[in-house]
């Protein structure tokens, strides 16, 4: 790199022939991203901070016409001088009439003449949310603000938005970046890549552009798309915004608070700018949730879809959402500018869980009793700089370091309490198994929503039955971190021709280690009851599983005190139950071997491009981008030989090089019309929980996971079309197709395991030769300002996608060898957004809905297609209002799930539930105050 900067210096005074006209565009302190600039037949458009630059070969008077949607034009004569020619702030006023009447009054109208500004200008495929936008609706953190994008769908935990998906691809095909680097990733559930974004505070978000089709200067592991949250900086002028609100959850039946702070200013004559922002969201959330799980791996084909087990789960989580967001940035002259921006974000969440397990091929039922301090932040850094070395060369340079870390807050483990008791179950068919009704032999049996246990009176369940059978302590310490320095030359040769030169370097470090420890009781005593230990009312904190009648109250018995499970993992609890250790995780035990790796992934990638002006309108972007990576393992291998296991320290490589083309064509048929087409190479990364090629196992949820180290990237070869219509005022339709040809698709295949009785499900990543995805998506955005009195606040935002993929499953059956057909899991075939608006004067208001289509959630490769469990359609409800009463004070109202839309997975078929979770109604009421 140094190297690169030296070359720079040297060669600034060769590019040094070209005039350079600068400034920003800015009506009443606020930027103007997205602006037209034209000088006669010569054009640009002003990037997110309002500035643009126009190169020129000549000097003297010429006429700058300055456009944005919703405002009047200007023009303004200056005399080009050689060199640099800043023209500082270029004040735009709103336009006489309706729409600028709607862009000053309303509170969403200007965020979305914003966004459509910026999509409209920009050279690839795209879409953008305003911070403003994001202020107005109902959404607390990141996925929640992004899921009203067209083409975006989310999926949820604990009924808040957690994860993001693009044109209904797999979550991990899509990155989630900010400020342009990719999200660093770590959570006990998963250690994947998947960005948990219920931890990013929404109010520190400025912009999000969501890149359906890549350039060669982004980072080229985004297969669906790529979503870059690009967080507060410094202000034009002095700012301070303050927000409160209180809010209820019905479902835990608990109280929420919400408050943030944003206060900037510019001093020093506008060189130096400065921003901070802190915000707070303390909620309690709830679940209901059943399991049912069924003997797919029977070799009896009618005794498969028999129900082993159902599983009753109450979750009751306390969070605490907290965020701090800073940046600095100083103007040396026009020439040279330096920024810092720091972000750091905390997730806080409090789980006490009660379950309730019926086991009916072993005749036992058991209780559950867990409680969790998860405690999971986020810190970001990074100093960058802009530098014009010449009227036709700039350089952007930027350096970022960046760590996400998750561990367990008092007692430092996730304790977790197990009783058991004999029963006998009624209602079982003649073979002895439990069906339900649609696959009994006998046809009598239980139906969707109404899977009962249906216990004999004569072993009713009861603390004083229920004896302590283990205890479970779970610990884990989970970071993932980066280093980054990144470079970036821009060089305008002529004023049709752009060339960006380019390079990163990535340092990530991994770590993970869950060691696990089991206590037995009943072994050296008597095991203790329920009742012996201390029993509480089972919490019905909004009722339990009350959507469907609550058919379960027989059967909700008292339960140990949560705050007791932490007293049983302690010496005294130890000794005062006689719990005897079976089980003792550690790096060099074969049973918790697996559960500690760590690796190393550096990333080497430079790329070049160049954007060509073929006529006034016809625009080309085409370039390449390479990525090297070089990744390292460090795990534990576990080898058994006669009956023997050992542990073996494992270094696995597992390096690949990424070439990507990229292609883009942009035609503006009209002032209002465009077309784009692109062509693009991305691919997605293995996760490094998947290259670990030990067997871990959750005791908690019965599952056994098994890592391949030998785990290809995918890749995938992307054509994209978009047609695109902006209406004269706030609105606009796009018609678009897409497709995707991929190879070495990364899925994972399910299994099961008996294991003393107790089914286990086996997960075990794999990659398949071929695939293909491809769709279709539309949106219309329109704000019916031409419609007379009441009617010309009224506006819709609606948009569709539609996705549909191939891929060949082999299995083996009877000796031979069968390919089943499936769609790609983790792939939505249909997802739509719709929102009604009314917007005028002081009031505002929305109703919107989101919808995700069923999909493949997961392959049991051996059981076939049949057994496959999906995920089945979602659509969710939400309101929000607000009211200006004066122009720097608004009240406001947010209704959140208002249908109370259930989160299911199903077996095969809709009617042959796996899972069901119920989260009810919440919402929030506040107030915004604008102080300058």
């Amino acid at each position: 790199m140094k190297r690169i900067l030296l070359l720079v210096c040297l060669l600034a005074p060769v590019f040094a022939n070209a005039q350079q006209i600068t400034g920003v565009t800015v009506s009443k302190g606020e930027l103007l991203p997205g602006a037209t600039v034209t000088v006669g037949s010569l054009g640009t458009q002003t990037d997110l901070n309002g500035k643009f630059t126009l190169v020129l070969k000549h000097t003297g008077k010429v006429t700058l016409t300055f456009r944005y949607l919703g405002y009047t034009s200007k023009s303004l004569d200056i005399d080009v001088k050689t060199g640099l020619n800043n023209i500082g702030d270029i004040e735009l006023a709103p336009a006489a009439g309706v729409l600028g009447e709607v862009i000053v009054n309303g509170a969403t109208a200007g965020s979305q003449v914003k966004a459509i500004s910026i999509k409209k200008n920009a050279t690839g495929i795209m879409e953008v949310l305003a911070a403003d936008a994001i202020g107005k609706l109902p959404d607390r953190n990141a996925a929640e603000a992004v899921q009203r994008i067209q083409a975006v769908s989310i999926e949820r935990d604990g009924g808040e938005g957690r994860y993001v998906s693009v044109r209904g691809t797999p979550i991990q095909w899509s990155a989630t970046l900010l400020n342009g680097n990719r999200l660093p990733s770590a959570s006990l559930d998963y250690t994947d890549r998947r960005v948990q974004m219920d931890i990013f505070p929404s109010e520190l978000i400025e912009y999000v552009q969501l890149s359906k089709a890549l350039t060669p200067d982004m980072e080229g592991d985004a297969i669906g798309g790529s979503i870059n949250f690009i967080t507060r900086a410094a202000p034009q002028q002095r700012i301070l915004n303050i927000n409160a609100a209180g809010g209820y959850n019905a479902q835990s039946d608990k109280g929420s608070y919400n408050a943030s702070v944003v206060y900037g200013d510019r001093i020093a004559k506008g060189k130096l700018g400065y921003l901070f922002s802190a915000v707070v969201w303390k909620r309690t959330s709830g679940t209901d949730r059943y399991n049912v799980n069924y003997d797919f791996s029977n070799p009896d084909s009618k005794q498969s879809y028999s129900i082993t087990d159902l599983q009753l789960r109450d979750y009751l989580a306390g969070r605490r959402t907290t965020g701090l967001n800073g940046g600095i940035e100083y103007k040396f002259n026009d020439r040279h500018k330096i920024q810092a921006k720091g972000i750091y974000t905390e997730y806080q969440d409090v789980q006490m869980v009660r379950e309730n397990y019926f086991y009916f091929n072993t005749g036992v039922s058991t209780i559950t009793t867990r409680s969790a301090k998860y405690n999971t932040n986020l810190y970001s850094a990074e100093l960058s700089g802009q530098s014009t070395l010449s009227g036709k060369l700039h350089l952007d340079w930027a350096a970022s370091i960046d760590k996400s870390r998750f561990k367990f807050g008092d007692p430092g483990s996730y304790p977790m309490a197990f009783f058991s008791q004999k029963v006998s179950y009624d209602g079982l068919a003649p073979d002895g198994k439990k069906y339900l009704a649609m696959d009994a032999p006998n046809g009598i049996g239980d139906q969707i929503d109404a899977v009962l246990p249906h216990l004999s009176a004569t072993t009713p369940i009861s603390p004083n039955a229920m004896t302590l059978s283990q205890v479970v302590m779970l610990r884990s310490t989970n970071w993932e971190a980066n280093k980054r320095f990144g470079i970036h030359l821009n060089y305008h040769p002529s004023e049709k021709l752009k060339l960006k030169f380019g390079g990163k370097v990535i340092y990530k470090d991994k770590l993970v280690e869950s060691p696990l420890s089991i206590y037995m009781a009943g072994i050296t005593g008597k095991a203790p009851t329920l009742t012996q230990i201390g029993t509480e009312p089972f919490p019905y904190n909004g009722g339990f599983l009350t959507a469907i009648h609550a058919p379960y109250k027989n059967v909700m018995i008292d339960q140990m005190p949560i705050d007791q499970v932490k007293q049983l993992i302690t010496p005294a609890g130890i000794a005062k139950y006689s719990l005897f250790p079976v089980e003792v995780d550690s790096a060099t035990n074969a049973s918790g071997a697996g559960r500690y790796f760590t690796g190393k992934e550096n990333v080497y990638a430079i790329y070049a491009m160049g954007e060509y002006k073929v006529s006034d309108k016809i625009t080309i972007i085409g370039g390449l981008r390479n990525e090297y990576s070089k990744v390292t393992f460090n795990g534990n291998k576990v080898v058994t030989k006669a009956g023997r296991s050992t542990v073996a320290p494992l270094t696995q490589d597992n390096s690949y090089n990424a070439f990507l083309p990229m292609l883009h064509f942009k035609l503006n048929a009209t002032s209002n019309d465009i077309i784009r087409l692109a062509y693009t190479r991305t691919f997605a990364r293995a996760d490094f929980n998947n290259l670990n090629p030990a067997t871990t196992v959750d005791e908690t949820n019965r599952v056994i996971t098994r890592g391949n180290a030998d785990l290809k990237p995918t890749f995938s070869n992307n054509f994209d079309l978009m047609a695109e219509h902006y209406f004269g005022g706030v609105g606009s339709i796009t018609f678009g197709a897409f497709y995707k040809k991929l190879t070495d698709l990364i899925y994972t295949n399910e299994s099961s395991q008996d294991i003393n009785g107790v089914l286990y499900r086996v997960s075990e990543p794999v990659n398949m030769q071929k695939a293909w995805l491809g769709g279709l998506e539309a949106g219309f955005s329109k704000r019916f300002t031409n419609l007379p009195g009441f009617w010309k606040g009224f506006g819709v935002d609606l948009n569709y996608t539609y996705t549909n993929s191939k891929v060949k499953i082999p299995r083996f059956t009877g000796g031979q060898k069968v390919e089943d057909e499936s769609v790609i899991p983790k792939q939505a075939k249909h997802v739509f957004n719709a929102s009604i608006l009314y917007e005028y004067g002081k009031f505002t208001a929305r109703v919107a809905g989101n919808y995700k289509g069923k999909y493949l959630d997961v392959i049991r490769q051996a059981a076939g297609p049949d057994h496959y469990r999906w995920y089945a359609e979602n659509f969710t409800v939400d309101f929000s209002s607000s009211y200006s009463i004066t122009p720097k004070v608004r009240v406001f109202a947010e209704l959140n799930n208002l249908t109370n839309a259930p989160v299911r997975y199903y077996h095969g078929t809709y009617s042959r539930a796996e899972e069901a979770s119920w989260f009810s109604i919440r919402g929030q009421v506040g107030a915004s105050i604008k102080l300058f």
